[in-house]
């Protein structure tokens, strides 16, 4: 036994180490010598999921469980990877109760453990269950005070209802147990109004002063944090200092090349053409219930859907991702223009059942509600699709004078690694002439399908612009959609702070406090 506790411990060692091959190997190894020790499965699930071996995780989770029933953190650790593959498949619905059942059986079997509260709390703030995702969260508190993961988790959760008192405490806490805790510092900074002498100003230069500059991530958030605070405080040159170097750090880990997008852009436009529209009328699902709002993030896309989720009968879905699982579920990694030519087995059919499966799955999310809102920015390039499966849906276009909105992305973080051209301004630039090239096509080859809605007409006719975007949604007119500010409904985009206050003009030009700074690469956003 004590042979097997010292192979443990050089086991963890070696998975700490990030040789996960070697880790895979020796944690086989163990298994074929003790295979009735649960400890080990858990650990050769680990370490295959981080290597996204995710189905032979899978199997020796279970396996594990046949070995020891009682053994919970097997539980909360397949709950983990039932959770995360929610963000392959539209139909994300089984993974989740899968996930919540397995974190459930988790706590039941072991009541000390904080983290499958936390985990079945954040899982619970993903379906908008704000009451039990608070309560679970506050769950692995009770637990463990000292688990300051909750806290953060729990932060999130009152941050996207737009309880920002609660979230300053409650990030306070956590900062009291971890001093060092980047990720609740990099949150507390974005409802921080910061003046001079704000106390938190003062530990993030100090933190950011300690952080061992090979610590990227560490380094990065604090930037993003110095940025935004120096920027609060009117000293534009510290600020662009900080963003810059956040961006820079980013920028190490994205693999983006504008060649490869300038030619997916070019492929868009030729696949999506209109022979290609008049070849596939009377096509896609009957439904009109859809709304989709698209455009560059930034733009004014999360107003926009606050604004009609305030709407009686519109639910807010935010950035739900279902257009891009479709076009993964029936074409893979191929070329959509082999299937839509006829080059390859594609019948007009299919594109009924690709509609018919995303109204299905948005009813289910939205329970049934009359209307529903997907505000994921990037479906810009998939209006053609969408005219396809969803030829009755309604496109609302949102875009904003062009400097605003690409140093808004510059200096905003945004998770996941699916933005990567917005770590240069360069980059961003020429992604934003793609962009705007791409919205010429769809507007020629759709006319009429398309509202398009300046963000800067928005701010400044309000009434107006409501009342247009209303009709063309065929919703009438209701009061509440100017008083969006009071919708209860969470938000979890990097605007989430923002669209909870009445409207506002502060952020109409902004970039000309950065002007010196960027006039270089502006000067080749011709248009």
């Amino acid at each position: 036994m004590q042979n097997l506790k010292e192979k443990i411990l050089e086991a963890v060692n070696i998975y700490k180490s990030g040789d996960l091959i070697r880790a895979e190997k020796f944690g086989r190894n163990l298994i074929n010598s003790n295979p009735k020790v649960a400890f080990l499965y858990n650990y050769l699930g680990i370490v295959l999921a981080a290597q996204n071996k995710i189905q032979e995780a899978i199997k020796y989770y279970e396996d594990g469980i046949k070995v020891d029933p009682k053994f919970a953190m097997i539980y909360n650790n397949l709950g983990l990877i039932y959770f995360n593959l929610k963000s392959i498949t539209i139909n994300q619905i089984n993974y989740i109760k899968k996930a919540e059942g397995l974190y459930k059986k988790s706590i039941e079997v072991e009541k000390k453990n904080p983290e499958p509260f936390t985990n079945l709390g954040t899982l619970y703030n993903f379906i908008n269950q704000n009451e039990d995702s608070i309560k679970y969260h506050k769950s692995a508190i009770d637990v463990n005070p000292k688990f300051y993961h909750a806290y953060l988790n729990l932060a999130n959760v009152y941050v996207a209802i737009g309880n920002f008192s609660e979230a300053k405490k409650t990030l306070n806490e956590a900062i009291k147990i971890d001093i060092n805790f980047i990720h609740a510092h990099r949150l507390l900074s974005r409802i921080i109004k910061y003046t001079k002498s704000e106390p938190h100003l003062t530990q993030l230069i100090s933190l950011y002063k300690k952080t061992n500059d090979k610590k990227n991530d560490e380094k990065m958030y604090l930037s993003y944090a110095l940025g935004k605070a120096y920027e609060d405080i009117g000293n534009y040159e510290e600020s662009f200092s900080y963003y810059k170097e956040a961006n820079f750090l980013n920028g190490k880990k994205a693999n983006f090349s504008i060649k490869k997008e300038r030619d997916k852009f070019i492929e868009i436009k030729k696949t999506f053409n209109k022979k290609l529209f008049n070849q596939f009328t009377d096509c896609g699902s009957s439904d009109s219930s859809m709304i989709f709002i698209l455009g560059m993030p930034r733009s004014g896309t999360t107003l926009l859907e606050q604004i009609l989720a305030s709407h009686t009968d519109v639910f807010g879905a935010d950035e739900v991702e279902f257009i891009p699982k479709l076009v993964r579920k029936y074409f893979g990694e191929n070329n959509i223009n082999l299937f839509l030519q006829g080059v390859l087995d594609f019948k007009s059919k299919d594109l009924k059942k690709m509609g018919d499966e995303y109204v299905s799955t948005m009813k289910h999310l939205s329970n049934n509600f009359k209307r529903s809102t997907d505000k994921f920015p990037a479906n810009f390039l998939s209006i053609g699709l969408i005219k396809l499966i969803l030829p009755h849906s309604k496109i609302i276009h949102c875009h904003r004078n062009p400097e605003d909105n690409i140093f808004s992305i510059f200096k905003n973080y945004f998770p996941g690694g699916k933005i990567n051209y917005s770590h240069g301004l360069k980059e961003t630039v020429e992604y934003y002439k793609l962009y705007y090239d791409l919205m010429k096509h769809w507007n020629e080859v759709l006319p009429n399908f398309i509202h398009n809605i300046k963000y800067e007409d928005l701010i400044h006719n309000t009434k107006n612009k409501v009342n247009d975007l209303l009709n063309f949604c065929n919703l009438g007119w209701e009061d509440k959609c100017l008083e969006f500010y009071n919708t209860k409904r969470p938000i979890k985009t990097a605007s989430d702070t923002q669209v909870r206050n009445k409207i506002y003009n502060s952020s109409i030009n902004s970039w000309k406090n950065y002007e010196k700074y960027l006039i270089k690469n502006y000067d080749l956003l011709k248009l």
